[in-house]
């Protein structure tokens, strides 16, 4: 544009100078011909000369004056060409009143032809939210003769329909009077696009920032680049610490592998999912169900998506109906076993004490054998405490005397193993409402256990105390103890840590303390002794005796 407007300013200084200059020559040339021939009628030469140059120049007027009409006339055609065939709404107004407006203008403001709108005033189709803002910016205009900055605002059609419009006023002169046009542009789509994109982003952040599953994107080499907050939560790690390292690290040794499987599928495309165990900050291990899916970009995969669901707790409930359904299937067992063995028992007993009476050099292998058969008849009582409903009276008892009952009752034992017991029993504890007969039996299965965990002799220590609604036992040994791959299954039928033990023991304690409405937790390290703790309730009636 501006190279055009050079070569236009050199063409008319190129024609003035021409026409200055064989002008000038005219005039010097023709004088100096008249003088030269010495012509007496020269008063009537100069004349015809003058007269001459005139035409001439009248000619040369008409011929530039032609011209500049003529190029005036297309270059006004090309800019009404370029003004009704734009497709952005062009609207010239004067003193707030529209005078000119092309067809592209007419359809946005929702009228069917220019005509309909020449004469109206400009604010009719201004929203009433923008109108002192238009007013100031007209004034603007007009006192500055500057053009306006674009800005968004809403238009009101015809049919009063609202439209987004971006707007910029430029001041012009229109038919030799000031006025501004307004270059405007229809974004109601374009707002409508983004309002939409806006809704959609602001969807996928409330149902990634709030979704109760971790969710993290990962780049192609595996690196964490942004994580939600279930994921701080369910790690430990926060974004910043979780955004530092590529997401292998979390998970423990024996997972590497599947983990890094499962991210190699995701990146060729494919959605899978796996069970992982994983490290939380504090270094406990929570059980993962996760799922890797791709993220496409131009249908080429940028990143991975994680997408992992604690399921500790529902292991742990698998576990229990797992453990619900051993003890289903004990219960069931138990019922059809123990009355098919206590009547031959009960036979078998009698006439081994029969012979005993009446055989005399015999009678260590009878004691033997007695014994054995008791053992057998305690088996089947414990099977009779899981087979079938218990029927208990609770009542007040003291916790102090049910557990010096029992110390007395075991106290030769522990002499026997050379084990020395010690209890720490605080003055005043309340009464508790229990079955005294299955708490001697818990605390005696406890206390025995303790005793047989150290052959070699040791301490046993006996503490009661009340703690807040609840009364505390414990029952510390310095024995052996016990790993905590063992320590996890204690409790479980069957499973026993004892040569000649059942495995029914500590299962029925855990089911009589939890019929107490009380909980039983065992602690323990190898070398390092084991911990029995009892919590039994406290009643509103319990009193302190």
């Amino acid at each position: 544009m501006y190279k055009k407007s050079a070569v236009r300013v050199k063409s008319s200084l190129k024609v003035t100078f021409l026409y200055v200059l064989f002008g000038s020559l005219w005039v010097i040339l023709s004088d100096r011909f008249i003088d030269s021939v010495k012509l007496t009628d020269a008063i009537s030469v100069n004349s015809s000369k003058g007269l001459f140059y005139v035409v001439i120049t009248a000619f040369i007027l008409y011929f530039c004056l032609k011209r500049l009409k003529k190029a005036l006339l297309e270059s006004e055609e090309r800019y009404r060409i370029l003004v009704e065939h734009s497709p952005e709404p062009i609207v010239v107004h004067s003193e707030g009143i529209i005078i000119f407006i092309n067809p592209a203008g007419a359809r946005v403001l929702g009228a069917n032809s220019p005509e309909e709108l020449i004469g109206q005033s400009v604010m009719t189709f201004v929203h009433p939210d923008f109108a002192d803002i238009t007013m100031k910016r007209i004034r603007q205009i007009i006192e500055e003769k500057q053009p306006t900055e674009p800005m968004d605002q809403k238009f009101l059609r015809l049919d009063q329909q609202v439209i987004d419009v971006d707007v910029r006023e430029v001041p012009i002169v229109f038919l030799g009077k000031p006025a501004v046009q307004l270059l405007c542009r229809d974004i109601t789509e374009h707002k409508r696009a983004q309002c939409m994109l806006e809704m959609r982003e602001q969807s996928y952040k409330s149902l990634v920032e709030h979704n109760p599953d971790a969710i993290f994107t990962m780049d192609l080499k595996g690196n964490v680049l942004s994580v939600n907050a279930a994921t701080e939560k369910i790690t430990g790690y926060t974004e910043e610490e979780c955004t530092q390292q590529i997401f292998q690290p979390f998970h423990v040794s024996s997972d590497q592998e599947k983990a890094c499987e499962l991210f190699v599928k995701a990146m060729q495309g494919e959605s899978n999912n796996t069970e992982i165990t994983l490290m939380h900050k504090e270094g406990n291990q929570i059980e993962l169900n996760l799922k890797m899916v791709p993220i496409y970009i131009n249908d080429k995969v940028d990143g991975v998506y994680g997408i992992a669901k604690d399921i500790t707790e529902r292991k742990r409930t698998e576990e229990l109906l797992l453990k619900s359904e051993k003890l289903s299937i004990v219960g069931q067992l138990a019922a059809g076993v123990a009355h098919e063995i206590r009547n031959p028992l009960t036979s078998l007993r009698g006439f081994v004490q029969l012979l005993q009476s009446k055989v005399e050099n015999y009678q260590y292998y009878f004691q033997i054998m007695l014994s054995e058969l008791d053992r057998i008849n305690d088996i089947v009582s414990e099977f009779m405490v899981i087979a079938k409903p218990q029927v208990i009276n609770f009542e007040m008892r003291d916790i102090r005397k049910i557990l010096q009952d029992v110390i007395s009752l075991l106290q030769t034992q522990a002499i026997l193993n050379n084990v020395q017991i010690h209890t720490e029993v605080m003055t005043e504890i309340p009464f508790i409402k229990c079955e005294e007969n299955q708490l001697k039996q818990v605390f005696i299965n406890i206390l025995k256990n303790a005793i047989e965990a150290m052959p070699d002799g040791g301490n046993v220590t006996i503490e009661l105390k009340q703690d807040d609604d609840k009364v505390q036992i414990r029952f510390i040994d310095d024995g052996c103890g016990i790993s905590a791959e063992r320590l996890a299954l204690l409790g479980e039928p069957f499973y026993t840590t004892k040569e000649k033990g059942t495995g029914l023991g500590l299962m029925v304690c855990h089911k009589i303390i939890e019929a107490h409405r009380g909980c039983l937790k065992i602690e323990s390290e190898i070398e390092q002794g084991t911990t029995v703790q009892v919590f039994l309730p406290i009643d509103e009636e319990s009193t302190v005796r």
